[in-house]
């Protein structure tokens, strides 16, 4: 059964499912009727100052994959067309680099600002982890309808404390665009 976390809330991906290697993060989202949205998942592997250590541990649409290969974006869903993820990242837990210690997934929406857009066009959006090996889903954290106002939002985080790989249902929204974002982390 998977585990629903609320805003906030953490699950130790390492202590909680021990022989977890390979993990795939999907998300998702619908875009209400009369839209059309581009939105774009984005990747950062954070070390301990909070940067990125090299401009490829940024993870998105022009670089499919981090230079330890653990970290890999599958490929940039333009319309958020189906049921099922709309962008996913596959992630090698033991093959991360010793130099990361924070894994951010963004989403943002291209050119949201030019176009007046905002996560106020979409409806159940979410983010979840699931098992490669068993394809079992371990656990979702479904947002609130809480981001209308933001062109970007941070739906969740992989942090390594003391070793473990703990998911953070963040949920924290915002307006820099992802351009902000780079600037900020690199």
């Amino acid at each position: 059964m998977s585990i629903s976390l609320k805003k906030g809330n953490s699950f130790n991906l390492s202590k909680k499912e021990v022989s977890l290697k390979k993990i795939m993060v999907g998300l998702g989202w619908e875009v209400k009727s009369n839209s059309t949205l581009d939105l774009d998942v984005s990747v950062f592997m954070l070390g301990k100052n909070g940067k990125l250590p090299a401009d490829e541990f940024f993870v998105f649409y022009n670089n499919l994959k981090s230079p330890d290969g653990a970290v890999q974006h599958t490929g940039d869903n333009r319309t958020g067309a189906g049921d099922e993820d709309d962008e996913m990242v596959l992630v090698n837990l033991p093959n991360i680099s010793e130099a990361i210690t924070e894994i951010l997934f963004i989403v943002s929406i291209h050119e949201a600002a030019v176009r007046r857009q905002n996560f106020g066009n979409l409806k159940d959006a979410y983010i979840h982890i699931v098992d490669v090996e068993t394809k079992r889903e371990i656990l979702r954290y479904d947002l609130d309808n809480e981001f209308g106002a933001n062109y970007d939002v941070e739906f969740g985080k992989l942090s390594r404390i003391d070793g473990d790989w703990v998911f953070v249902a963040s949920g924290i929204g915002d307006n820099k665009g992802l351009q902000g974002y780079i600037d900020n982390f690199a």
